[in-house]
């Protein structure tokens, strides 16, 4: 009587537990596509903050390095003097034109200044690079932000205004970052 009683159990079922199992199977798949899909974005997402930190780097060390040189000139005379030209990196804006939007930033360009920071130091696809434009001489009669005249020689009141820009890549060339400052400096 045991085996009729297994054999008529046997029939009653209608792939229930079957269905249940393909069901289950199915969510579990598609929460562990899910996963590696949030997985691999989130991979992606720092590599890409990793190269936006390379290129800012790099570009903040190439105006480092712009100013080191400001600071070591003894005088304008080495920039251009007619007023729109480029040598060597160093421009004369004074007509107000910006000239580093002009310039395809890439390497061996003979307007642009490559830094000593090479980019195997920093990880990144290029070199950093900068350019200077000497913008205006400002005379001031007061120098309101120098209580005391602290550093002042024999020019005082008297300022000569560059714009640095500098640019830096990431671990890849369509990573990049660009720096514009004004440097103000008295000789």
């Amino acid at each position: 009587m045991t085996e009729l009683s297994t054999i008529r159990l046997g029939r009653q079922q209608k792939g229930v537990a079957l269905f249940l199992t393909l069901t289950i199977l199915l969510i579990l798949t598609v929460l562990g596509i899910s996963s590696v899909q949030t997985a691999s974005m989130q991979e992606r997402m720092a590599r890409n903050y990793r190269d936006v930190n390379i290129a800012f780097q790099g570009a903040e060390a190439a105006t480092a390095e712009a100013e080191e040189f400001l600071e070591g000139m003894a005088n304008i005379g080495i920039f251009p003097d007619d007023g729109a030209g480029c040598a060597a990196g160093l421009c004369n804006s004074i007509d107000g034109t910006a000239r580093w939007t002009g310039l395809n930033w890439g390497e061996g360009d003979a307007d642009i200044i490559e830094t000593t920071i090479t980019k195997d130091e920093l990880g990144a696809a290029m070199e950093p690079m900068y350019m200077i434009e000497y913008v205006a001489k400002v005379t001031i009669e007061q120098d309101t932000l120098n209580i005391g005249n602290v550093g002042q020689g024999g020019s005082s009141g008297r300022a000569y205004v560059f714009r640095i820009t500098s640019r830096g890549t990431g671990g890849t060339e369509a990573s990049k970052a660009m720096i514009s400052s004004l440097y103000g400096r008295q000789f």
